[in-house]
């Protein structure tokens, strides 16, 4: 990922707006390669400020994939820390920019979650999870949402 995904200007631009990038040889330094059940390379994960795991991901991705899974993890952290608009705009983001993505439908499923946890209105849910369905149907995540 350091020759051809880091370096792209998207995906470098949301590493150093948004996060605070570190890099970790694995191999030399096996206690947070433990931690963080890094047994695989590149090993990407998304840490709030208490080190708590809020996205991970294993494996190579081209440059668009990773900008798409930075939003999408940064919709997670704003989830997590019960910032709903927040998180339905990151999401939104990876629908409206990465559309055809293979992040965009667990950004579809997370915008109803984000937008039912800030309403608690069970339309606002079943409105993003019907157009998971209908533009995602071959997901896991349309799978989960068919309820």
């Amino acid at each position: 990922m350091g020759a051809v995904t880091y370096p792209d200007l998207t995906v470098a631009n949301l590493l150093n707006t948004y996060f605070i990038p570190v890099q970790v040889n694995i191999e030399e330094v096996s206690e947070l390669a433990d931690r963080y059940l890094a047994k695989w390379t590149p090993n990407l994960n998304v840490l709030d400020g208490k080190e708590n795991v809020i996205y991970k991901i294993e494996g190579w991705l081209p440059p668009s994939e990773t900008a798409a899974m930075l939003i999408l993890a940064r919709g997670h952290y704003f989830l997590h820390y019960k910032k709903f608009q927040d998180a339905v705009t990151d999401f939104e983001k990876v629908l409206s920019t990465y559309p055809r993505s293979s992040f965009a439908p667990e950004a579809q499923y997370y915008k109803g979650v984000g937008r039912y946890l800030d309403s608690h209105e069970v339309d606002e849910l079943k409105e993003e999870w019907i157009a998971l369905q209908r533009f995602y149907p071959a997901s896991t995540w349309a799978v989960r949402s068919n309820v």
